[in-house]
């Protein structure tokens, strides 16, 4: 008679434990969802606190461009989250681009581009998705056009690269600010090589002083660039220039 009430309680028992565990079964499955909701939205979130302007998704990073203090600056990751570089940009005419001490970066509606700063093969990925406020009530756009040539009559290798930029050099007493730049990978051209610097009208004050820096670099070291003050736009100064660079030593 003992033995009976034994088997009884046990059935009773796994009774209950199985009718637990189907209750239970849909709470289970309904974790995974509610805790993957808390993970860190990129396309909301990737500035960590500060104004967002712009993002964009590739294969395989999140490009955030974040409104700093003073300037704007582009936030890149891996998809699985982990920063990659960070450093501050500029808007250009269809997008933003950058340097940091890894690389150059630009981005727009269509591609992503790293540029190692070692002259290895840039990295180049489709935008997949974008939002924010690129493209929606542009300010004003003029730009900077032109060429960069040597005298000297030497051959480029094939990994240089040419980085052209527009600088404010109006206060004799602070270091030149970039207002826009340009990456240019030569891949075996050779000088004069042409360039164009898209920039905001609205940054340039008519008593403003601005002139263009140029630089080629190989293997990541520099060994060109232009010595003269080569002023552009304001001052009766052009908006299309020839800018001659010399050996760096």
């Amino acid at each position: 008679m003992q033995t009976s009430n034994q088997n009884k309680s046990q059935f009773l028992f796994r009774l209950f434990l199985t009718s637990t565990l189907l209750t239970l079964t849909p709470t289970i499955s309904f974790i995974p969802p509610t805790l993957a909701q808390r993970q860190l939205d990129f396309a909301t979130q990737g500035c960590r606190g500060v104004p967002q302007e712009a993002y964009f998704r590739t294969e395989n990073y999140h490009i955030n461009i974040c409104q700093g203090q003073s300037d704007l600056f582009m936030a890149v990751s891996y998809i699985n989250g982990q920063l990659f570089d960070r450093f501050s940009v500029q808007r250009q005419a269809d997008g933003y681009a950058g340097n940091s001490q890894k690389a150059s970066y630009q981005v727009n509606s269509k591609m992503f581009t790293i540029q190692p700063n070692n002259n290895q093969r840039p990295i180049s990925e489709r935008v997949m998705r974008m939002q924010g406020n690129q493209g929606n009530q542009r300010p004003q756009e003029s730009k900077v056009t032109g060429t960069i040539t040597y005298r000297q009559r030497i051959a480029l290798p094939q990994n240089s690269t040419v980085v052209v930029i527009l600088q404010d050099t109006t206060s004799p007493n602070r270091a030149p600010r970039n207002i826009t730049q340009q990456t240019i990978p030569l891949r075996g051209q050779q000088v004069p090589v042409p360039f164009s610097l898209i920039y905001n009208s609205a940054q340039i004050q008519p008593n403003g002083i601005y002139r263009i820096r140029a630089e080629i670099y190989v293997d990541g070291r520099l060994t060109w660039a232009n010595m003269n003050q080569d002023r552009v736009i304001t001052g009766g100064n052009p908006n299309n220039i020839e800018v001659i660079v010399q050996p760096v030593n």
